[in-house]
């Protein structure tokens, strides 16, 4: 949903036909953020002004004199510019940088930026009715998405979700989705977007930087700037109780706190066939973080603990009953930077800890596992090159203890089970050089390697790549070519995989006035724990601005994925996404999105055999796989932005999932001696709505 907000005075004036509308923009001169909450006012009238909104844009009506005045322009932490009224302005303003102990120290962590495919801020992800204010499901959203369920698993141009790398400030997480197992409503990531200032994704050629990718890299970025006095927001929706304090310290440190409470019960009440699978769901959480800057260093220091619960009803022809599952979580992330006269030297620093219960039928197991992650890295900066080396330990640790079934097709209360108490230690030290030299004003080449130091667990193996990239006025142009390596675990299973891959890109965009478009064409073979897979295709992007009050955006994605092993999940010839917003009245927003891809490969039991000794029917899978009907969900959504005062804003909304109530097959359900089969389905329509109050 696009939620716009306006905090302050828009002074409008009706003249008779003499008056005139000034619009603008007022952005950040090195980031092209919108500033939110800028002042805009007339040099002769301070009290004649407007103030910007979250898309950094006021309007003022002006009488033919005041034409001839000047606008100041003003905002916490940046210069203040006087300029001459016109009708349309773009204000870019700098940021404030003064000498001595008051310097802000602005860390620039990524020397791949301009191989980037795309950047989704903050207001962004608000705004994406797709997302659900969630910085994973707003990548989903993509067209080099190819994710063929309704989870934040991310699957990246036909690769499989645990290929792709997801940072948290250059610190790896790995098990970064709440409700792992949640299949009626989707599945959330463990991010709170209150705290996340960008979201930088490359989907293709992962930049060796961050390493242990091997199909695309999500890096996050938290705030860094320092508020001018203390905010709070608390949000109430049918799913989640949330609120916010951000804490002003100093002049040049912050803290925010944040918890959020996710009860299943009134969207269940609400939902109820949509949501009948689910016994019950809930989540708790609590976060600190801290960060600032001096003159010699800037940091940042992520405190988080989640614990869930989720309880569904687990259907096998063996066995029908409840499925549980428990999982506590912690994180500790902490960054710090140093600038030196010519770049800067970073450290970055990741622990967590899990545990995860699971029960159903005869079965009860456990999970736990402690990730350690250390990162040191030296850039170098020059006008015509950048050079960055550093070094990373990666120490992964999971067990697994309980019992498992010994019979896929046996899952009963009677049925044998095996006891499994095992306990695995990867260590992955890598050591990474990446360089990248300006060949002009607009082109930028990019080469790097990464290189492990192999032991028992983890075989050697040499990454590289390379980049070029042009960028001029609207038009951009990126190839990549490069292999890439990684070593980790399933996140619920506690197995260990290792995975390579081979690919090649080409990203062209072109953005002017109301109309941005895109092409990417892509190349990639791939191997997970020797399972090979071939994926080609091309994705196709457009933007525009019909009216001013209406735009439209729409995918679509052509893909040639295989495995000569098996069948391959991701082996869907399309993907179609589709937008339109319409804003009918001042902070009313309308919007509807359309998903629609292939259905995927499935087969069909063809007949069963009765397995006396354990009393149980065992199923024969056809050979022939055949495609389910292509899968289609339209979705609507609605906010309204109310002003209470100048120090209260709220937020509504609403919106439906699967408005046209359509029945998408997942696969199906068979029953007990698999002579009937029902379908499995994804969401029915599902009804949603709530508030973010800020004061």
């Amino acid at each position: 949903m696009r939620l716009y907000s306006s905090i302050g005075l828009i002074i409008l004036t009706f003249y008779c036909g003499f008056s005139q509308t000034v619009k603008g923009k007022i952005l950040d001169s090195d980031t092209r953020e919108p500033l939110i909450g800028a002042h805009a006012y007339l040099l002769n009238n301070w009290r004649k002004g407007a103030i910007a909104d979250l898309e950094g844009k006021f309007e003022l009506v002006l009488e033919p004199h005041e034409l001839k005045d000047s606008l100041i322009i003003s905002y916490v932490g940046f210069r203040e510019v006087v300029l001459p009224i016109g009708l349309e302005m773009e204000v870019l303003l700098d940021p404030i940088e003064t000498k001595g102990e008051t310097v802000v120290v602005t860390a620039k962590p990524l020397i791949s930026e301009e191989f980037k495919y795309v950047e989704i801020r903050k207001l962004e992800i608000y705004t994406n009715p797709a997302a659900k204010a969630d910085p994973i499901l707003a990548v989903n959203s993509l067209p080099s998405s190819t994710t063929t369920d309704e989870s934040a698993n991310i699957s990246l141009r036909g690769s499989s979700p645990i290929e792709t790398g997801i940072y948290f400030n250059n610190v790896p997480i790995y098990d970064a989705v709440r409700y792992s197992q949640l299949n009626g409503i989707g599945t959330f990531s463990i991010f709170n977007t209150d705290i996340i200032k960008k979201v930088t994704v490359f989907p293709g050629n992962p930049p060796l930087e961050f390493g242990n990718a091997t199909s695309g890299i999500i890096s996050m970025q938290t705030d860094d700037r320092i508020l001018e006095g203390n905010t709070n927001s608390l949000i109430l929706s049918l799913a989640n109780v949330g609120f916010s304090r951000q804490q002003r310290i100093s002049k040049k440190s912050s803290l925010k706190i944040f918890s959020n409470w996710q009860p299943s019960g009134p969207i269940k009440m609400l939902n109820s066939e949509a949501l009948e699978d689910i016994e019950s769901f809930t989540s708790n959480d609590l976060g600190i973080y801290y960060y600032g800057s001096t003159s010699k260093v800037s940091w940042k220091v992520l405190a988080y603990g989640i614990t869930e619960g989720y309880r569904f009803n687990f259907i096998h022809p063996s066995f029908q009953g409840i499925f549980d599952q428990k999982k506590q979580r912690s994180f500790l992330i902490a960054t710090a930077e140093r600038p030196l006269k010519i770049g800067s030297i970073s450290l970055n620093t990741g622990m967590s800890a899990s545990n995860g219960d699971y029960s159903y039928s005869n079965v009860a197991f456990n999970v736990k596992s402690r990730d350690l992650f250390l990162g040191l890295n030296y850039l170098i900066s020059h006008k015509k090159y950048s050079l960055k080396t550093g070094f990373s330990y990666d120490n992964r640790f999971t067990s697994v203890y309980g019992n498992f079934h010994t019979t896929g097709y046996a899952l009963g209360l009677n049925h044998p089970t095996r006891d499994l108490d095992e306990k695995i230690n990867i260590r992955v030290p890598e050591y990474f050089i990446y360089f990248k030299y300006f060949l002009g004003d607009h082109v930028a080449l990019g080469v790097g390697a990464r290189k492990n130091l192999s032991n028992n667990r983890v075989r050697g193996y040499l990454s590289r790549q390379a980049n070029l990239s042009y960028q001029k006025d609207e038009w951009s142009f990126t190839l990549g070519a490069g292999i890439y390596n990684k070593n980790g675990f399933l996140e619920n299973s506690g197995l260990p995989f290792q995975s390579e891959n081979n690919q090649k890109s080409l990203d062209i965009k072109r953005s002017k006035n109301d109309l941005e478009l895109a092409l990417s064409l892509f190349d990639k073979i791939g191997e997970v724990d020797g399972l090979r897979y071939t994926a080609r295709g091309a994705e196709i992007y457009a933007n525009f601005q019909v009216a001013p009050h209406l735009s439209t955006s729409g995918s679509i994605t052509l893909l040639d994925a295989k495995s000569p092993e098996e069948s391959y999940i991701y082996d869907l010839s399309y993907f179609l996404r589709g937008n339109i917003s319409w804003n009918p009245a001042k902070f009313w927003t309308l919007e509807a999105i359309v998903v629609s891809r292939q259905g995927t490969s499935t087969s069909l039991v063809v007949e069963s055999n009765f397995d006396g000794e354990l009393d149980v029917y065992e199923p024969t899978f056809s050979t022939n796989a055949f495609r389910l009907n292509p899968y289609v969900n339209l979705g609507l959504s609605l906010s309204k932005v109310i002003e209470v005062s100048d120090q209260v804003g709220v937020i509504v909304f609403a919106s439906m999932n699967n408005v046209l109530d359509r029945e998408n097959i997942r696969g199906y359900n068979y029953n007990f001696d698999y002579s009937q089969r029902e379908n499995n389905l994804f969401s029915l329509r599902t009804g949603y709505f709530g508030a973010v109050i800020s004061f």
